[in-house]
């Protein structure tokens, strides 16, 4: 099949993807076309995408270090926001060291050149991000999956590979579905097994924990059970980047060997002093992090009484499962002209027949706006 035909198919099957253009700075009310919108399906968790002291401390960041970090880190582009920042989100995060990268997605890759040998089988949750597929399967060694959340699955793939170094990498917090990893029973198969556990809890981060150090955190564990821990400042934090924390030897590791890492211009100095702001806001956070509880707790009594069938997810992620993919992308844009967005996710970012809106309740929202996505859901499934 040719581009052409593909693209066409793609358009036939549900399955094209569109973009749209904002006017406006993040939040849960933005701008297209200068009509205004009410926001549920951006990342930006806590409401801090276009804070003021954010953006005033960036501002006096590039007022003292310029724009573009001038090369990758282990050339001359480490600079002194760089080494703050991952002095300081080390000791946030309560491991030994940290390090940056200019996405969520690299942060993973590095994983593959880093510590995954021949002898390696990395083995994942089916439900994980792409980039944590990704960077298995661009490593050198064996990948495998286990059925989400399924302890019984793992612990059998586990034993079945237990003559090979192993490594265990799953999100926390699961983007499409909102639900949480087990990840204190999973440490366990770590001990018993001598796996090395690998989370990404891009989405956790900031919205979990009592100090916003995500679902690590919220579940109790340590450096030794949870031996590198990777995020994103693109959500909670309201900025960009990301980053690996850990042991000094693994970050070490990283450091001399992961070719994502060495081989990319760093971020710039201003996004790392941001970032360096950021953590601080998040931390202070928790009124925050408990509105968010309290949103989700109306979406779904409001749901409840409208006689919706919604997810069990307890999280700021709500997904609305619908099933096929054009019944889903016609929920979405009915939901457009009432000025709402909530974006069709559709295969294969979930699997098929799962077709949904990601409804993404942040800090920033407030209980009508919760109330009138609700009603306007209820009001189009009502006219099919």
């Amino acid at each position: 099949m040719n581009l052409f035909d593909e693209i066409d198919q793609r358009k036939k099957d549900g399955l094209f993807r569109v973009r749209k253009t904002l006017d406006s700075a993040q939040g849960p009310l933005v701008t297209i076309d200068d009509n205004e919108f009410l926001n549920f399906s951006s990342n930006d968790y806590l409401g801090l995408a276009n804070n003021e002291i954010l953006k005033s401390a960036m501002i006096d960041a590039i007022n003292e270090y310029g724009l573009g970090a001038g090369s990758s880190q282990l050339v001359v582009g480490h600079s002194k926001p760089h080494q703050k920042l991952e002095q300081k989100l080390a000791s946030f995060l309560k491991r030994d060291a940290a390090l940056v990268f200019p996405s969520g997605y690299q942060a993973n890759l590095a994983v593959a050149s880093a510590l995954v040998d021949k002898n390696t089988v990395v083995v994942q949750d089916k439900l994980n991000h792409a980039s944590l597929i990704d960077a298995a399967r661009l490593s050198e060694g064996k990948f495998v999956r286990y059925r989400h959340k399924d302890l019984k699955h793992l612990e059998l793939l586990l034993e079945k590979h237990k003559k090979h170094n192993l490594i265990i990498m799953t999100d926390g917090v699961f983007s499409m579905d909102g639900d949480y990893a087990p990840l204190v029973e999973i440490a366990d198969l770590c001990k018993t097994y001598n796996a090395t556990l690998i989370v990404d809890d891009a989405h956790g981060l900031g919205v979990l924990g009592e100090s916003g150090a995500g679902l690590p955190e919220e579940s109790g564990l340590n450096q030794d059970q949870l031996p590198l821990l990777i995020g994103t400042f693109g959500k909670s934090f309201g900025v960009s980047g990301a980053f690996v924390s850990g042991s000094a030897l693994h970050i070490e590791a990283f450091i001399q060997k992961a070719r994502a890492y060495i081989y990319t211009t760093a971020i710039l100095p201003s996004i790392a002093s941001t970032i360096d702001r950021a953590i601080d806001l998040v931390i202070d956070g928790d009124h925050l992090r408990q509105h968010i509880k309290t949103l989700v707790k109306s979406y779904k009594k409001k749901s409840n009484e409208l006689g919706l069938k919604i997810n069990e997810s307890e999280s700021h992620i709500q997904p609305f499962v619908i099933g096929g993919c054009n019944e889903t992308v016609a929920l979405s844009n009915e939901l457009y002209k009432d000025k709402i967005l909530a974006t069709a996710i559709r295969p294969p970012t979930v699997p098929n027949g799962t077709s949904r809106l990601r409804l993404s309740i942040t800090a920033a929202h407030n209980e009508e706006q919760v109330e009138r996505l609700v009603c306007s859901i209820k009001k189009h499934l009502g006219e099919n």
